[in-house]
């Protein structure tokens, strides 16, 4: 799995994240989102992110 993208991501409470994107080579349109510190999330669309532990949404700057 190798990391292929990070950028920032804000929350509506103003909070902000660092999201990391990484990418088997052997799938080459399945990626992996989660935070810097390990936390996983699920991709709603390119800009739009869910936190899976805590149900907030969080988005792309």
């Amino acid at each position: 799995m190798d990391l292929v993208d990070k950028f920032d991501a804000k929350g509506k409470s103003g909070e902000g994240y660092h999201v990391e994107v990484y990418q088997d080579d052997a799938a080459e349109h399945a990626k992996l989102y989660k935070l810097k510190d390990g936390r996983p999330l699920e991709a709603l669309s390119d800009a739009k992110f869910r936190l899976v532990q805590t149900g907030e949404k969080i988005y792309r700057l």
